[in-house]
């Protein structure tokens, strides 16, 4: 990553580069494992500028060497020079762990980087549950990462859930914390942290279609909201009832870039989504 500023005040490195939107971890990031030049001069992040210096600053990543490579490669349906998307199929882990080390969405993701010489850190933005199937949002470098913090990115769900609707939409807005007795349940609590789901009902019936946006990012938060009002994500075995799979699917994606600031919008359908309801979802 190399950013160039031309500078047209007085100031020092650190506050010039907190008005240019680089958060203060992100600049402890560059200070400590990066380089900053002014006028070619390697500098400090203290040094002062001055109308007409330019500012130059890198920081280069490499891939965990600690993460292993999985021999599957990434479903990827778009990918520039700083972020990808790829679909993440259900019952994928997103990131390593002792029961998933060897393949896992990041492990496959290092098979993509690693084949086409990227050398960065893996950044995956938008984590989905082991069970919940679509797309994921990837960022390449810790810039981009650090871009897409204020960048607002509008993510659609569809879930099949139990039960029928009376009303065409609502919004679930209960606190949600750990279980302490489980190593991964959730469950409604006062002391929990604030959740928000908003959802449209696209088909009543049992089961019933929905599209879920969140307004908030808690852990199975979908999931663990519509068990709370009575409707369960037809195969959730955690907050549910067991089935074949969970009919939980991240479908769109829409944001802004944020480098190029192009529209970006890509939706993709889970196979559980008959002919009948693709007609729902398009409209």
């Amino acid at each position: 990553m190399k950013l160039k500023y031309v500078i047209s005040e007085e100031g020092i490195v650190k506050d010039y580069l907190r008005k240019n939107h680089i958060s203060r971890r992100f600049g402890r990031k560059i200070k400590w494992n990066g380089k900053i030049f002014i006028n070619g001069t390697e500098a400090a992040n203290w040094y002062p500028l001055h109308p007409g210096d330019e500012l130059t600053v890198e920081y280069e990543e490499t891939l965990n060497p600690e993460i292993a490579i999985s021999e599957i490669e990434p479903d990827i349906v778009f990918e520039d020079q700083y972020l990808l998307i790829v679909r993440k199929p259900r019952d994928l882990a997103s990131q390593p762990s002792h029961k998933y080390f060897a393949d896992n969405l990041i492990s496959r993701l290092k098979n993509h980087f690693v084949k086409n010489g990227i050398e960065a850190n893996i950044h995956v933005i938008s984590r989905l549950d082991y069970s919940t199937s679509g797309l994921a949002l990837v960022a390449k470098e810790g810039y981009t990462t650090h871009l897409l913090d204020d960048t607002d990115i509008d993510k659609k769900y569809l879930a099949l859930v139990e039960g029928e609707f009376s009303e065409t939409s609502g919004e679930i807005n209960l606190p949600i914390d750990r279980e302490s007795d489980h190593p991964v349940k959730r469950k409604i609590s006062v002391t929990g942290k604030n959740a928000v789901t908003k959802y449209r009902v696209l088909r009543s019936g049992n089961p019933s279609l929905l599209e879920l946006t969140l307004g908030t990012g808690r852990c199975h938060q979908i999931r663990v909201h519509l068990s709370a009002i009575g409707h369960p994500v037809v195969g959730d075995k955690l907050y549910g009832h067991p089935g074949d799979c969970l009919m939980l699917h991240a479908y769109r994606l829409r944001f802004l870039h944020p480098v190029t600031k192009e529209p970006i919008e890509i939706a993709d359908r889970p196979d559980w989504l008959d002919e009948n309801d693709l007609l729902l979802v398009s409209n």
